[in-house]
């Protein structure tokens, strides 16, 4: 087997679309016996014996296949982000790849997108090690959620948050 051209630490997450973030919560604590932290409004983060995050999206309407609906590449500094960049330009034709959008700081992170030949999407990004292990840092009697949007814990009524 060839040298791969990327090296990334591991997996760290993938994401799914939901319709009701209360009914999400449900299905994945009660059903699949997940460990779930609110993120946001509108996101949930999933897990299960493992640092292999799930992100949990509320979108409207039909679930949609793109941005939403991505796994995560993680690199541990935002050089190696810019040259994992690089390499995808040089690469993309090569693996017939359909779009790469340039690297940006978003939710928290710094990252840029593949969208492959198939049409998945693919996040190369910066994350402490653990990948998104850290929101689960949460005492789970507190009613706070961990938001990426502002950086910082909140306090919740989450409750009332999750519709909107």
């Amino acid at each position: 087997m060839a040298e791969p051209h990327l090296k990334p630490r591991f997996l760290s997450h993938g994401t799914v679309e939901c319709h009701d973030l209360q009914a999400a919560k449900r299905l994945y604590t009660e059903l699949f016996g997940m460990e779930v932290v609110q993120t946001s409004d509108r996101s949930l983060m999933l897990r299960l014996n493992s640092a292999t995050t799930v992100v949990c999206v509320q979108t409207k309407g039909e679930t949609k296949a793109g941005i939403y609906s991505h796994f995560g590449f993680d690199f541990e500094t935002e050089a190696e982000v810019d040259a994992a960049y690089e390499v995808v330009q040089a690469q993309a034709e090569t693996y017939g790849l359909q779009k790469v959008s340039k690297p940006t700081h978003q939710h928290g992170t710094y990252a840029f997108y593949v969208v492959d030949g198939d049409g998945n999407w693919w996040e190369i990004l910066t994350n402490p090690e653990g990948g998104y292990s850290y929101v689960f840092d949460v005492d789970e009697k507190s009613e706070t959620w961990r938001d990426q949007n502002h950086g910082r814990d909140r306090i919740s009524g989450w409750e009332e948050k999750a519709g909107g």
